[in-house]
């Protein structure tokens, strides 16, 4: 019983700060204009400055090993090239195909992440969370591109990646802060409270924004294509990919960071990169929506078995 209060108590906060985005969208107090304004914002801003300050002070001597990040490139890859390989078996139509190949492999890490691991481990779930978060970055960016860009026939720009890569705001604050952790830099007192402060905002903004950010458009029409995304991705590649995980030795924070990247919902991002490069963007918007909603449930089953036999 001790575990599930602790599972209700990790889970809860996160639910209600969705269920108060959709709430305020609802009632009309954030337009469909706004909300996707303070989603830009929160990715160019708010996201960087806390990923900024959680290097800046990381303790590197805790810090997790190359074991944990290899793990997470060759998961990451793995699911990917499974997706990609399998998608195009079942689903004929092109517009459709890599939409789905990346609603099963690209989750919503970034957003999700930070929240739910801070609250499950603390200033630990930070540091790994924290070191994973340019690898799913640089690797979602890519896999991303190339899922969306070959069943339309067409070719990824090498420099346009490359560039969107080098300029991405979270890239960048990586790079940012390992210059300050590494050159013993600190940043004066008042420079030091205004990112401290900004950075603060961006957990519960973002869990608002991404509650405001659920649309349903396009669910009636892809049925049978949801249904397999969310079996997929909420129930099987989380358990497939946190056994295996286990069965390496990865335990507490770390296999936290494997339960946000295996079994957080679709990115929010998804929707607008698909709809860009000519995919099926209700499909893309429907998978945000239903995965967020079925992950609330599949993440609580998921960490509580964990507290259960030990894991978390």
């Amino acid at each position: 019983m001790a575990e599930f209060k602790i599972t209700l108590d990790i889970m809860l906060p996160l639910l209600m700060m969705l269920g108060l985005g959709w709430f305020i969208r609802h009632i009309g107090l954030l337009s469909d204009a706004t909300t996707s304004a303070v989603n830009k914002l929160i990715f160019r801003l708010f996201l960087p400055v806390l990923l900024f300050n959680n290097i800046r002070s990381l303790d590197v001597t805790s810090a997790p090993g190359l074991g944990f990040a290899a793990f997470i490139f060759f998961s990451v890859l793995g699911v990917f090239l499974a997706a990609h390989l399998l998608v195009p078996r079942f689903v004929q139509d092109p517009r459709k195909q890599g939409v789905m190949v990346q609603g099963i492999f690209r989750t919503n890490f970034a957003i999700l992440g930070i929240p739910l691991v801070q609250a499950m481990f603390g200033d630990a779930g930070t540091v790994a969370v924290t070191l994973a978060l340019p690898i799913v970055t640089i690797m979602n960016n890519i896999l991303a591109v190339i899922a969306l860009a070959s069943p339309s026939g067409k070719k990824a720009d090498v420099k346009e990646l490359l560039k969107d890569i080098v300029t991405n705001p979270l890239i960048i604050a990586c790079v940012l802060g390992c210059i300050l952790l590494f050159a013993g830099i600190r940043l004066p007192a008042a420079l030091d409270k205004v990112c401290n402060d900004v950075g603060g905002i961006t957990s519960p903004l973002s869990l608002i924004v991404l509650g405001a950010s659920l649309r349903w458009q396009g669910v009636k029409d892809n049925r049978a294509l949801l249904t397999w995304t969310v079996i997929l991705k909420q129930a099987i590649i989380p358990v497939v990919m946190l056994s295996l995980a286990v069965l390496l030795g990865f335990r507490y924070e770390e296999l936290g960071v494997m339960l946000i990247l295996f079994g957080a919902p679709c990115a929010v991002s998804s929707y607008p990169m698909a709809e860009a490069m000519g995919g099926d963007g209700p499909l893309a918007a429907s998978q945000v929506v239903l995965t967020t909603i079925f992950s609330m449930g599949t993440l609580f089953v998921l960490i509580y078995v964990g507290k259960l036999i030990g894991v978390f």
